[in-house]
């Protein structure tokens, strides 16, 4: 039965590698891939990974450019769609070792859940370091400030589809139809730090990503 489920499931195909290059302050890796599915190509994307560091931080920024390149396209409302990182077990809230969710606007641990806003930090213990993971949502990125699929136990998602999955009194579906040609764009910038949000000034952090081009 295993075999069955997965041989229904689509998949990811890595295209290419369109630029890969590393300078002394970032490096940055473009690739173009496929998503595929009963047999065919559904859907295209353009994937843009910068890394950068700062004091006590390192950064990933994400850009993904979803393009309708071989038909009409459906990205539907549904609860794990989205850019996703999974956090160390011991950072979980659930965990109960002191981790900690805070977003933009000022909701915590489980009342982040299913709320919109500019930016989510997980915080907590690892190795016996206090650290955290930042999301940032670029104000050019599909529906911002985006709904948050993130967890007590971990999961952390940044869900610009999920507005009846994550709300059940949503009147609105969340699904994105994309006529042949037509593209959107999901950007973030993940942050990886020394403390917890305020000792990071995660704040300033998104001050500073949302005036970048």
């Amino acid at each position: 039965k295993l075999k069955e489920k997965l041989a229904g499931l689509g998949s990811t195909v890595h295209r290419k590698f369109t630029k890969v290059e590393s300078a002394r302050d970032h490096a940055l890796i473009v690739t173009e891939n496929d998503y595929l599915g009963g047999g065919r190509k559904l859907l295209a994307d353009e994937r843009r990974i910068r890394f950068h560091t700062g004091k006590n931080k390192r950064y990933v920024d994400f850009e993904i450019t979803f393009m309708a390149k071989y038909g009409d396209a459906t990205l539907g409302d549904m609860k794990d769609a989205g850019f996703s990182v999974r956090i160390p077990t011991s950072m979980a809230v659930s965990s109960k070792q002191g981790g900690t969710i805070l977003n933009s606007r000022g909701h915590k641990d489980g009342d982040a859940w299913g709320k919109r806003a500019e930016w989510v930090d997980y915080s907590g213990p690892v190795e016996g370091e206090e650290l955290g993971i930042a999301i940032l949502n670029h104000p050019k990125s599909l529906r911002h400030p985006t709904p948050w699929h993130v967890r007590t136990y971990g999961l952390f998602t940044a869900n610009p589809f999920g507005f009846r999955s994550l709300n059940r009194k949503s009147a609105e579906d969340g699904a994105v139809h994309l006529k042949l040609g037509e593209k959107l764009v999901l950007r973030h910038r993940i942050v990886f730090h020394v403390g917890d949000a305020a000792a990071a000034d995660i704040a300033a952090e998104f001050k500073r990503y949302a005036t970048e081009h």
